[in-house]
């Protein structure tokens, strides 16, 4: 399976906007599914943050994993397939600073959804960082997070090693690939600067090096997740104890 994971140079309260920019950085069908970072579609009504999702999987030939938006006052967004076949509403549960203090009120859980006969699911930004989120969800095979990373750092690079490292300690505990999708670092967000968190996290890497890859030098990056090393060492795992 083929992830795109899109890291635009710039954020708008116009989710239009947004949309519009995402539209020109994909390419034609190239991926099984793209993932946004959060607050894509900024605060779009509800029917127009769907729309645009729906629009983008149907024109891009891909699955989406739309960022999300604000509903009201919850942080929320929506998986489409690319038939326009909606697939997953999830929720941010665990809103985060800025958010808190804006009366972001926080949202369900979800369940995750299918593609291509593997289980995926999403999680919104902080959310990663409650390892309760994937608690009993067992055998996913990725986990695809949306985020908009805002730091109080005076650089973007020690929120980038805290997000490496538990993207990779989600991904080895879970034995699960981890896609995060970031906004650029120079984007920012009411004032604070974002960190640019984009990359992917493999828990079975070929050489000691790849257990995180990013963030990308362009607005858009593929991976690959190989699912047939995934089982493998998933089953190496169990042979070996770890449960």
């Amino acid at each position: 399976m083929k992830i795109l994971l899109v890291q635009p140079p710039h954020w708008s309260p116009d989710g239009h906007a947004n949309f519009d920019a995402v539209e020109e950085l994909l390419p034609g069908p190239s991926a099984d599914v793209v993932l946004l970072p959060e607050l894509a579609g900024s605060s779009l009504p509800r029917a127009d943050y769907l729309a645009r999702v729906r629009a983008l999987a149907v024109g891009s030939g891909t699955a989406v994993v739309g960022g999300s938006h604000y509903d009201g006052a919850v942080n929320r967004g929506a998986v489409f397939d690319a038939g326009g076949t909606l697939l997953l509403e999830y929720d941010k549960v665990h809103p985060y600073g800025l958010e808190l203090r804006s009366g972001v009120r926080p949202g369900r859980p979800s369940g995750g959804f299918e593609l291509a006969g593997r289980r995926l699911r999403v999680l919104l930004c902080a959310d990663l960082w409650y390892s309760a989120s994937l608690a009993g969800h067992d055998a996913l095979d990725a986990v695809l997070v949306p985020a908009f990373s805002v730091t109080r750092w005076d650089g973007p690079a020690p929120a980038r090693e805290l997000w490496q490292h538990m993207s990779v300690a989600r991904a080895y505990e879970f034995m699960t690939y981890v896609a995060v999708s970031d906004w650029h670092h120079e984007t920012t967000y009411r004032g604070h600067p974002c960190a640019g968190v984009t990359g992917l996290a493999n828990p079975c890497p070929e050489t000691h090096s790849g257990f995180f890859t990013g963030p990308p030098d362009a607005p858009v990056s593929a991976h690959d997740l190989d699912f047939d090393r995934l089982d493998a060492f998933r089953n190496d795992r169990a042979e070996r104890g770890f449960r």
